[in-house]
């Protein structure tokens, strides 16, 4: 899965997971607004490939819970989802142990 990462990798992380039909590109203003803190912003379809029909929601909570251990390293994370993003961010929260301390919005 491709992201992008912004602001300062010292800081807390936000993961900020785009709705369907829309791409990373829809928090570019919320990214400017939060660049006291690390932004990852995630790319849900691989537009180079241009193929949605092996896309599922657990596989993606799965990829970015794998992003999150290798980028926040004992940080505080914050995910926000939108629509689609925000029934990733669900799964996510099934899916660990830690689901207490990961704030969602």
């Amino acid at each position: 899965m491709h992201y992008k990462e912004y602001g300062d990798l010292h800081k807390p992380l936000i993961l900020l997971i785009h709705g369907g039909g829309v791409g990373g590109w829809m928090w570019d203003k919320q990214v400017l607004y939060f660049s006291d803190y690390h932004c990852v912003v995630p790319e849900l379809i691989d537009n180079e490939a241009n193929n949605t029909s092996d896309f599922s929601i657990e596989d993606s909570a799965k990829k970015l819970l794998s992003i999150i251990e290798e980028k926040a390293k004992n940080k505080r994370v914050i995910v926000v989802g939108f629509s689609l993003g925000a029934q990733i961010a669900t799964q996510m929260v099934s899916l660990t142990s830690f689901s207490g301390s990961l704030p969602l919005l």
